[in-house]
């Protein structure tokens, strides 16, 4: 099935999309970029999916040039990341996660990154990211 990657709305986790495309254009694979959304405690805007994967396509977009071989598929649902990244988990070759968790103090994984690790179907590399943007990762 190819690479795996959890895509996020933070601009901080760029080496873990720099991580899984470089892996699925080395072993000619298709590469799936996950993004789960979940409703705010502000409650959902009747436009939030087309948000959402208009956020997600602009997220790809910077990184088709440079991997013009790779096939990129986005896949946007509702849902909490750690469930809908390890149910995309099943059939893949890998899953790729970005991590901001404090390196400081153990190197300690976040929320998602911990909870695909040991729940994923495949094998699983987390990518540590600066600590900006969004606190849960």
């Amino acid at each position: 099935m190819g690479v795996v990657v959890g895509v996020d709305e933070s601009s901080g986790c760029e080496s873990a999309l720099a991580y899984a495309f470089e892996q699925a254009n080395k072993g000619r694979q298709m590469l799936r970029a996950v993004h789960a959304w979940q409703v705010s405690k502000h409650g959902i805007c009747s436009d939030r999916e087309e948000i959402e994967r208009s956020m997600t396509a602009d997220r790809l977009e910077v990184w088709r040039p440079q991997y013009p071989e790779v096939t990129v598929v986005a896949d946007v649902r509702h849902g909490h990341p750690v469930d809908v990244l390890v149910e995309a988990s099943h059939g893949a070759d890998m899953l790729v996660v970005g991590a901001r968790g404090d390196s400081h103090s153990g190197g300690e994984l976040g929320s998602v990154s911990g909870g695909v690790l040991y729940r994923a179907s495949c094998p699983v590399v987390v990518v540590r990211c600066p600590k900006q943007g969004r606190d849960n990762d």
